[in-house]
Order: C-alpha cells, then structure tokens, then sequence
C-alpha cells in the first residue's frame, strides 16, 4: 500500500484523528515507495488512504512491522467507523486479533484510512491490504518460518552448551549465549516475546529490554570470536580493541535509553563495523593456516550480507519487499548459527587430528626409548660377565651413562580430552596458553591441545632448566630458540618459525638465563 499513501509530519505530536480528517489535501505529501520507509524522526507521522473495495468480502489491512512503538488507526467506513490505539506500548488486547502482527478490520465498505506511526527507531512499514484468507495465510507462514528459525536456534543452543558441558571449554557456552540472544533479538523484532510472555506489561517494550537484547547479542558475539579465534593470548592488541568496541557499545545504548535518538544508528554502525571485522580477522587467520576459521568465514559473511541488505532498505537504496530483506535476518541467523557449529564440529576434528599426530609421534619415542634401554640392557650384561680387576670400574661407568641416558629419555604426561600421552620433553619447542587449556608445539610442527593449564606445565617441567617461561602465555625450550630480537621486552624466533613475546618483567632474567648482555 506504500505507493497509495500520503503522508503528513506532526511535528506537534498532539493532533487527534479528528484534526488530522480535517486537514486540506496539500497538506499531505505522497508516498515515493512500494514500503513506506520514514528513516529516523521525533515525529509522528500520519498516512492516509483512499480506499475502494471491489470485493463483496469484508477487507483488512495488515501492517507486517511488529514492533513500532505507537500505532494509531482511523477507519471510516460505510459500515464501521472507529478509532484504535495500538502499538508495543499499548496494551496487547487494543488489537482486533490476538496475533503478534497489528491487523485493522477496514470492512466491506471502506473510505478512507488513516495511520499514525511514532517509534524511536527507525520506521519502515510494508502494509498490506486483503480479505481475510490471504491475511491468514501470511501470518501462518510467516509463524513457521520464525517458529523453525527459533527451533533451528535453539537446538543449536543446547547442543553448545551440552559441548561445554562434556569439554568444559568456555568457547562452546559463549556461542550458546550468543545464538540465545540471536533468537531473543529476532523475537523481539517479530513481537513474540510480547505475544507470549507480557501481554499486560507493554511497558516491557519500551525500547530498553529490545536495546539489552541486541548488546547481549553483540557482547557475546566478540566473546565468542576471540575465544573461537584465541586472539585473547595471540593477538593481544586486536583483543584489547575488542573489548573498547565492548565498552564504546555499552556507552552507546546507555545514551540511547537516555533518549539521544541519533545512538540508534550509532549502534547500527557499530554493530556493522564490529561483525566485518571478525570477517578480516577470520579471513587473516585462515590464511595463517587455522584450518576452521573456513565455516565461521561463511557464516559471517551471509550474516553480514543479510544485515547490509536490510540496512540499505533503511536508506531506501533498496526494497524491502523482497526474500532477501524481508526475511533477512532470519535468513542471516539461521544461516550464521548453522555454519559457525559446522566450524565448532570442525575445530573438534582438527583437535582429534593434532591429537593423533602427536600420538604417532610419542609411539615412535616409546619405541626407540625400548630398544635403547635394551642396547644398554645388553652392555650391562657384557660387562658383569668380565672378571678383569678394572671391571667394577666400568660397571660403575656404565651405570652412570644408563642412568643418564634414562633421565635424558623420562617422559612427561600431557592429559588431553581423550586420554594421558607421554611426551619427551627434548621434544616440546613451545607450550602456549589456551584459557584453561594449553597447545603444545612439537619439533616436528605437529601441535597438541593438552587439558592442563600453563602453571601445571610450570610445575611438571620444574627439573628442566631449559624451560623456561618468557610470558604469561608462552613456556618455551630454550634449546629451539633461534633469534632474540630487541624491544622493550623483545622477541624471540622460535626454530618452528613461530614468534614469541618476551614480557617486560621477566627481560632481566631471561637475559641472564641465556647469557646475554642487558
């Protein structure tokens, strides 16, 4: 009904239906789009229409935004005439159908229509006009479509959390926070959550549960990104603004709620800016060789995709009656929430994969460990079979050389989500914090994600002097150190190519510890 319509800015905010009739024709402008698009305004705006049924079945105009704030309604008809406040901050029973979407009774005969918008968010409104079949069977679609989105979301949701459950690994809870108030976001959009849970509360709708909704929704998405990403231990300045993004968005929406109307497409923007960098972010690391930043690229790049699109219909670049916009962000979830658990499912088999490796490689240790202990075995017995005066003499050699040898050889174990493997430590170029978990880098470039925390690898390597601790993420062997670059605490080049930083506080020490001048 957008090209039909035309439209008059109340800038006063207080004029009645009444009034409005009353007003001349020029007084109002005609309506340029197919969906009525009003951007941002204070103010409220009335659109009219002339309106001639052909049919000899009672018609009713359906408006499919469901969470404009105020939504006034005149119906003149031949046989009804009546005026209707409804809107999110109206009670729920002001509508003549207990349905989340807002649907007018317009009658069989009617004349004209007038509806008045007022939100402070931006107003952009496909309505459209029908008998009563049609009317239905767009909401009834439009129900499933939001019903298996949600379903989709939700046990998506649980799987994620029952992952944290089993592995304890806090990625998975923060993924199932995200999809959690992903869904609740789309709810709110679609008028759900006031449909089923505070039908006599609208004052729940005034813009401040929706705003906390969708900076939960954004909070946990960049919790989940650096933790997915590990950018916490990794890539500590790339963290750090992450977190001001995180304190810049709370600023944002707390001005907002304050009632600064223009915060709201400040947080649009943020939010636009925030989800394009885990793009970049994502797509750098992929090309880095983290093998599972691939489907958390695609899931990303659909969702941003669907927010551009229903962003470009807020500046009237595009329609917003379309597959593609109108079910945007349905689409984007669904699309977002399935391809970033293929990318969790993914990361569980890299793992597996890095896990098996090194397993192979701790066998083939095990094994040659068993023939040197039988080659000494073997000496040990020659010599006990000599009776030359000097042969307590070389026993005693011998044992000292086997006992050094079986020292050089003792393992360590380094529990992993499957089980215990021993690992000779000679063979550990670095170990490198992972939250509560660690990765530990192997000369052959194979790695392992062991379940112990860096400060119980501290503990267990305690006896080994050339290990030593140069940041409170990195343990690494002093043997397989390449290069020590100057800075102000510096850096070394490990010999698998890997760069580590050394923190300032424990310079002096390392300095020292490897014989180099302060």
């Amino acid at each position: 009904m957008g090209f039909y319509a035309r439209y008059f800015d109340d800038k006063t905010n207080q004029l009645s239906h009444v009034q409005i009739s009353q007003l001349p024709e020029r007084q109002y402008t005609n309506s340029p789009d197919k969906v009525i698009n009003l951007g941002f305004t204070p103010s409220r705006i009335w659109l009219k229409w002339d309106i001639r049924n052909q049919t000899n079945e009672p018609i009713y105009a359906i408006l499919e935004a469901q969470d404009v704030d105020f939504v006034d309604a005149y119906v003149v008809s031949e046989d009804t005439t009546y005026f209707l406040e409804t809107g999110v901050l109206r009670p729920f029973s002001n509508r003549h159908f207990g349905i989340n979407s807002i649907t007018l009774y317009l009658g069989q005969h009617p004349r004209l229509l007038y509806i008045a918008l007022k939100d402070m968010n931006g107003l952009v409104l496909p309505i459209k006009l029908g008998a009563i079949r049609p009317v239905v069977q767009k909401v009834y679609r439009e129900t499933m479509i939001n019903a298996f989105v949600v379903g989709v979301m939700t046990l998506i949701s649980l799987f994620s959390f029952f992952m944290f459950v089993s592995l304890r690994d806090r990625t998975y809870l923060l993924y199932a926070l995200h999809i959690l108030f992903s869904a609740l976001t789309l709810l709110t959009f679609e008028g759900y959550l006031f449909d089923l849970l505070w039908r006599e509360m609208p004052y729940m709708n005034n813009g401040i549960n929706s705003s906390l909704i969708r900076l939960f929704t954004l909070l946990t998405s960049i919790a989940f990104s650096v933790s997915f990403l590990n950018i916490s231990t990794t890539h500590p300045r790339i963290n750090r603004a992450y977190k001001g993004v995180g304190i810049l968005a709370i600023g944002v929406v707390l001005a907002k709620l304050v009632g600064i109307q223009s915060a709201e497409m400040v947080f649009n923007v943020i939010v636009l800016v925030t989800f394009l960098s885990f793009l970049a972010t994502g797509f750098w690391l992929y090309r880095r060789g983290f093998r599972a930043a691939r489907f958390y690229l695609l899931g990303w790049g659909i969702y941003i995709i669907e927010i551009l699109l229903l962003m470009l219909t807020l500046f009237n670049v595009i329609s917003f009656d379309h597959t593609f916009t109108y079910y945007g962000y349905q689409i984007g979830a669904v699309c977002q929430a399935t391809l970033l658990t293929f990318a969790l499912i993914d990361r569980i088999n890299i793992l597996r994969d890095s896990n098996s490796q090194s397993q192979e490689l701790a066998l083939k240790r095990l094994d040659e460990n068993q023939q040197l202990i039988e080659q000494y075995n073997l000496a040990l017995e020659n010599q006990l079979q000599q009776t030359q005066p000097t042969a307590s003499i070389e026993l005693q050699q011998v044992l000292r050389v086997i006992k050094e040898e079986r020292e050089r050889v003792k393992k360590i174990p380094i529990p992993t989500m499957e089980s215990v493997l021993l690992f000779f430590p000679g063979d550990i170029v670095r170990i490198e914090a992972l939250g509560s978990y660690t990765t530990v880098h192997f000369i052959n470039r194979k790695e392992l994600v062991a379940s112990r925390s860096i400060a119980e690898f501290e503990l267990v390597l305690i006896d080994h002097d050339h290990f030593f601790k140069v940041h409170k993420s990195h343990l690494v062997n002093l043997n397989y150190i390449t290069k020590y670059r100057r800075g102000d605490g510096g850096t070394l080049i490990m010999t698998d190519g890997s760069e580590v930083d050394v923190a300032r506080r424990v310079k002096p020490e390392f300095l020292k510890k490897m014989g180099l001048d302060s």
